[in-house]
């Protein structure tokens, strides 16, 4: 009997985990990693980051606070970036961190937040310029929701798109200053995800106005199309960049299967059969396998913000410290680029 109960442990239990530990090990193994030893001098220097107060973006402040930078934080819910900010000041005491209001999903509050930076930080006030802007905030509303921002677009476009680009083009002449020299240029770092692969624009109605709505049955359809947004923007803007030849540069990245606030905040909102299978079964296992930790989920976002091995380089996308290339993921049209970009500008009225 005692041996018939060891066999089955052996076999149910200690054995796949022990096959999930190897593969987990060797999804580790394949990673890039961050190298500390070839990044650009952030000391003193001027960020932002959306979406500061947790997740990724509370690991990425933390990391340039660590490097001796000036950190705006540019969050929505101001009590909890403070919190933030307390429980980052207990592991370092290095660089700076500012607070700022910052609510994605109203055009006037980002106009706002860019006119105060201005004011404070910008101008005669800060010849240096503006040297990294990240755009990391995002939400996932739950499994066919649609909301909708008081500028009328759908909510998750708006915020993870529209509004970053609004953001990004009323910084720019700040983060063109920073840019002074060809070996340290100024950039621009935008959050995406694996999800674009499913998203699918449709020109002539993005906020599903008149398209009946079908979604999809694991990624959000709204949630896809923002990230394909996302690094739409991404091409289109280091094109202009160039364009104008200024030593700005701008890069997209995918920071993997991370374990935030932006999956667990909709799940009672989702089917109760949805969310089992979703999050106690495909997520579990994804999680076990490939899942990082906010700081390991940061890294990418550090590469593309830091590391020297990317001064000449701009437009191109990144996971795992590395450059994600055309035959791993699907290739961007860069005619849906200029097009989004000329679109964008009518809806936030930058033209």
């Amino acid at each position: 009997m005692l041996s018939w109960l060891w066999s089955t442990l052996i076999y149910l239990i200690l054995l796949p985990a022990l096959v999930l530990f190897g593969v987990r090990v060797l999804i580790k193994k394949r990673r890039g990693k961050l190298d500390l030893t070839n990044e650009v001098d952030i000391q003193g220097k001027t960020v932002i980051v959306t979406g500061a107060s947790d997740g990724v973006g509370k690991a990425t402040a933390e990391e340039f606070a660590l490097r001796g930078a000036r950190v705006i934080m540019a969050c929505r819910n101001l009590q909890k970036a403070e919190k933030c900010v307390q429980e980052i000041r207990q592991r370092t005491s290095n660089g700076e961190l500012i607070v700022m209001e910052l609510d994605l999903s109203k055009l006037s509050s980002v106009r706002k937040f860019a006119s105060e930076f201005l004011l404070k930080y910008g101008g005669a006030s800060n010849p240096a310029g503006l040297s990294i802007l990240v755009n990391n905030a995002g939400i996932f509303n739950p499994y066919g929701v649609r909301k909708v921002t008081e500028d009328g677009f759908e909510e998750t476009f708006g915020v993870n798109h529209l509004a970053h680009f609004l953001l990004t083009n009323l910084l720019l002449p700040e983060i063109e200053k920073a840019g002074s020299t060809t070996s340290n240029p100024g950039r621009i770092v935008t959050l995406s995800s694996l999800a674009h692969a499913s998203g699918q624009l449709n020109f002539d109605d993005l906020m599903f106005h008149k398209t009946p709505f079908v979604d999809f049955r694991l990624f959000s359809k709204f949630y896809a199309n923002s990230k394909l947004a996302n690094n739409l923007f991404n091409l289109e803007l280091a094109k202009r960049l160039r364009a104008k030849k200024v030593n700005v540069n701008s890069y997209a990245l995918c920071p993997g299967t991370v374990v935030t606030n932006i999956l667990t905040e909709f799940r009672n909102e989702m089917p109760r059969d949805l969310y089992w299978l979703v999050f106690h079964v495909v997520g579990l296992l994804f999680i076990t396998l490939s899942g990082k930790t906010a700081k390991e989920g940061a890294e990418t976002t550090m590469y593309c913000s830091l590391s020297k091995y990317l001064t000449h380089h701009s437009g191109e996308m990144y996971r795992n410290c590395e450059f994600w290339d055309y035959s791993k993921r699907p290739k961007l049209s860069e005619e849906d680029a200029a097009r989004l970009w000329e679109i964008s500008e009518k809806l936030v009225k930058l033209k």
